[in-house]
Order: C-alpha cells, then sequence, then structure tokens
C-alpha cells in the first residue's frame, strides 16, 4: 500500500509536467504566431522592405491547415523602379483583382500591406498570444499574473483582437 507521502508526490510531480506541458505550448504558440506578425507590422510600418503596389491575383485555402487559412498571391510592383515581381506571397486577407499599397521584404518572397490598417490588421495573432501567456502564468500562479494584471492583459488582449479584425473587413 502507498503511503500517504508518496501519493501527494505523485500528484505534485502530475501538476508540475501539466503546467510546464501548458507554458511550452503557450509561450510556442505564441512565437509561432507573434514573429509573422511583427514581420507585418514591419512592412505595415514603412520599417522593412521595399515601398510599391500588389495586385492581388489568387486567394486560396490552405489545404495542409485543419483551421481553413487562406493565403493569397499577387503581383507586386516596386514604387521606385517600377520593376515588377510575380507570384509574391501576401497577406490572407486580400481581394483577387485589387490594387493594395504594399511593402515588399528584401529577399521578393513575401508582401504586406502597408499603412495603419496593415499594422492594425497583425495585432490579433500578438494578442492572442498574450491572452495565451497570461493563462498560463495564473496557472502557474506567478506573482505577476494576479486576477488584477490578468484581466488588464486579457482586456488589452480583447482589444487588440476585435481591433485587428475590424482592420481586416476595412
Amino acid at each position: 500500500m502507498p503511503s500517504r507521502s508518496d501519493a501527494s508526490g505523485e500528484s505534485m510531480f502530475t501538476m508540475v509536467v501539466l503546467v510546464v506541458a501548458t507554458m511550452v505550448a503557450a509561450v510556442g504558440w505564441t512565437l509561432t504566431a507573434t514573429v509573422p506578425a511583427l514581420v507585418d507590422i514591419g512592412l505595415a510600418t514603412g520599417l522593412t522592405g521595399a515601398p510599391g503596389t500588389l495586385t492581388v491575383q489568387e486567394c486560396h485555402d490552405l489545404e495542409s491547415s485543419r483551421y481553413g487559412r487562406q493565403v493569397c498571391t499577387g503581383d507586386f510592383v516596386y514604387a521606385a523602379t517600377g520593376d515588377k515581381v510575380a507570384a509574391v506571397g501576401a497577406f490572407s486577407w486580400g481581394e483577387p483583382g485589387r490594387v493594395y499599397p504594399a511593402q515588399i521584404t528584401s529577399g521578393g518572397d513575401r508582401a504586406g500591406f502597408r499603412g495603419v490598417q496593415g499594422a492594425l490588421a497583425a495585432l490579433p495573432h500578438v494578442s492572442i498570444g498574450l491572452i495565451f501567456i497570461t493563462a498560463a502564468g495564473m496557472a502557474l500562479r506567478l506573482r505577476f499574473f494576479r486576477l488584477r494584471n490578468a484581466a488588464v492583459v486579457a482586456a488589452v488582449g480583447l482589444v487588440g483582437i476585435i481591433v485587428g479584425v475590424v482592420a481586416r473587413w476595412f
């Protein structure tokens, strides 16, 4: 018959494994969602890339995605030279046939919507990441993630999600 201390040690181990797995998942998802969003924000603000226009040619669903993610491609024309780059990967919310102000990465393989709309449209991924990290921090009972701080972070995250979704519609 196992002693009482063995049972509590086993449940503590299970709790630690669960918390570590939760944190790894939250941080991993946040990083994989935030890094592309930061690239989009850099392009939208003009901090990276070269300016021009992007004519969206087609948008299609990714077959490998379980969540029906859409990707658009189009032709980018540099503002400075007028040179054209065909079949550039672009943002996921374009309309085929429409011309958008855009920035292209230095590698010439990806374009992002230039301007405030492009920066705001990147917010949902960052905001969801903030909410995941906050939930994981509360599960770990970390000092910073007390209810008041967590409520503020969750509210900021929710506002970021709403603003980003609205920005994509206009």
